[in-house]
């Protein structure tokens, strides 16, 4: 688990309060979460206006100390400690069986061997070989958990587990095989959910009591008052 700094924790309110002034911004996912993040931790961000956004596992790099971290925000009624759970990937291991060095793979196979595939989808195909296309060393996940009313937020950053198929049992969730889940062994806790009929994968994060969280009351100015103040400060650096 990783923590940020007084400095940092300060930035990411701020930002957060600022984007909600604007009218024109209904929420904060995706680049924003990111142009906030980088913001948060003061780190170049890539501006998507001028920069083809990367497709890449690594959201935001900071080059100079090689970290790079997979962002997320997701939705939920804010209660501490808590799980969450995220799509990581589109892993489609039936269509992908031999590049991923298995003759045929079906919902009838073993559920370890479709475990192994769908690790080595995730991990060989795409977090390490991403990490090394970027430049990553030290990789990280981070996710913004927000209250529906967008009031509440909790932080939450920590390592990249890569885990390794002996650390995990893998399981139908019933006997239709509509999903198949993966529990780390040592204490049966829930880590991965894949179904085969979307291939999405997603992946459970145990959010510590101790994680940082914060309120804000989420306050917008006029529209009007929006547009000609930006238009006046973009007129100043004319």
């Amino acid at each position: 688990m990783y923590y940020l700094t007084d400095e940092q924790k300060k930035r990411l309110v701020e930002a957060i309060r600022a984007v909600y002034t604007i009218p024109f911004v209904d929420d904060i996912e995706d680049y924003i979460w990111e142009a906030i993040f980088t913001y948060s931790k003061s780190i170049p961000s890539v501006d998507p206006l001028t920069n083809i956004r990367s497709k890449r596992l690594f959201d935001v790099v900071d080059e100079e100390r090689k970290i790079g971290w997979s962002i997320k925000a997701a939705q939920r009624a804010i209660t501490l400690p808590c799980e969450v759970e995220v799509v990581i990937q589109r892993a489609d291991i039936f269509k992908k069986a031999k590049l991923l060095d298995f003759d045929v793979l079906s919902i009838n196979s073993p559920t370890e061997q479709l475990g192994a595939a769908l690790l080595k989808h995730w991990y060989d195909k795409k977090v390490q070989l991403d990490a090394k296309v970027q430049g990553v060393e030290d990789k990280r996940v981070c996710i913004l958990l927000k209250s529906p009313d967008r009031k509440d937020y909790v932080y939450f950053e920590e390592e990249l587990v890569e885990y390794s198929e002996n650390d995990l049992k893998w399981d139908w969730t019933n006997d239709t095989k509509t999903g198949l889940q993966a529990r780390r062994i040592e204490d049966n806790v829930l880590i991965f959910r894949w179904y085969p009929n979307q291939k999405q994968f997603f992946e459970r994060f145990t959010f510590p009591a101790d994680a940082y969280n914060f309120s804000i009351e989420p306050q917008r100015l006029a529209v009007d008052d929006v547009v000609e103040l930006l238009l006046a400060k973009l007129e100043d650096k004319l």
